[in-house]
Formats: C-alpha cells, structure tokens, sequence
C-alpha cells in the first residue's frame, strides 16, 4: 500500500512541475510564432500548454514544439526524477577545433560557477533566474558532447597512427638508413 501511496505523490508532483514548466515556456516563448512554423492553430497549441485547458499535449507535439524552440525544459522536467537530461546539440556554425571547444567550455563553466555563487547568496531563488541557469547548463551539455564526439573521432581508425608516426618522425626520430 505505501508504494502506491508514494507512486502517487511522485505522479502529484510530476504533474505539477510539468504545469510549471509549461505555464512558464508560454511566457518565454513566441506560442504564435512557434504554432506558424509547426502549422498548427495559436490558441489550440497555447490551450495545450494550458494545464487548466481539457486539450492533452501529445508527445510528438512536445519533441517539435521543443525542437522548433530550442527549449528542452519541459522535456528534461519530465525526466528529472529519473536521472535523464536531454542534451540538444549545438548548431555548428563553424568547426571549431579542440581547443577552442575546451575554451568555450571553461567559459560556460564559469559563468555556471558565478550563477552559482549568486544563488548562494541569494534568499530566494526566482523561477526566471533559474531557467536561464539551467539554459546555460544545456548550453554547456551540448559543447561537452561536442566535445566527446570530437575526441572519439580523433581517436578512431587510422588516423591517430598516421598523426602519431608524423609526430614522431618530425620530432627528429633517426631514419634507418639515413644516420
């Protein structure tokens, strides 16, 4: 009986943080620009983040209005208490090379580690101020997996030994035969 009691709490307070989320993705987001680009009505998809609104939001409906937004947070609050986070890959602009994708992730952390000793400072923390934190967590997640990409495909097949042959050859390895 008391793991039905306690499934029922956590599906209470699941609802609810997803209540929030959604009442909080309409005041961030352009609900009408976001319904043009998925060709769906304004006020329906506005009804559907509605939680006092009878319209259901459909899981297909969440991946693309997420997609279509770039905000995931309704997505990763319903994963939360089950410790997944999505993590939505940056748009490269321009390869950026390993080392300036390990700068622009000491700059992401840093500005978390600020946000951070802001908040414990802080009486309350507002629910704005903690979205845009946990945006720049996401921001920071997506260079970090760039990143590991990166490396497994620098590490992989036959180019890690042609790089390491050139390397030590150029750093005055003696060819036999021409000592």
């Amino acid at each position: 009986m008391n793991a039905n009691d306690s499934m029922c709490v956590l599906r209470e307070r699941k609802q609810q943080a997803f209540n929030a989320a959604c009442c909080d993705f309409v005041i961030n987001h352009d609900i009408e620009a976001i319904a043009r680009k998925l060709e769906l009505n304004g006020t329906m998809l506005r009804n559907m983040l509605n939680p006092n609104q009878p319209h259901v939001l459909k899981p297909v409906v969440l991946a693309s209005i997420s997609r279509v937004s770039g905000d995931y947070s309704i997505v990763n609050t319903l994963f939360a208490d089950d410790g997944v986070v999505t993590v939505p890959l940056p748009e490269v602009e321009g390869e950026l090379n390993f080392l300036q994708r390990v700068l622009k992730l000491n700059a992401h952390s840093g500005e978390l580690s600020s946000d951070a000793l802001a908040m414990c400072t802080a009486e309350r923390l507002p629910r704005s101020k903690k979205r845009k934190t946990l945006a720049k967590a996401q921001a920071a997640l997506g260079n970090l997996v760039l990143l590991i990409n990166d490396l497994e495909h620098r590490t992989t097949g036959l180019q890690p030994l042609v790089q390491m042959g050139t390397d030590f050859l150029a750093n005055g390895a003696p060819m036999p035969g021409l000592a």
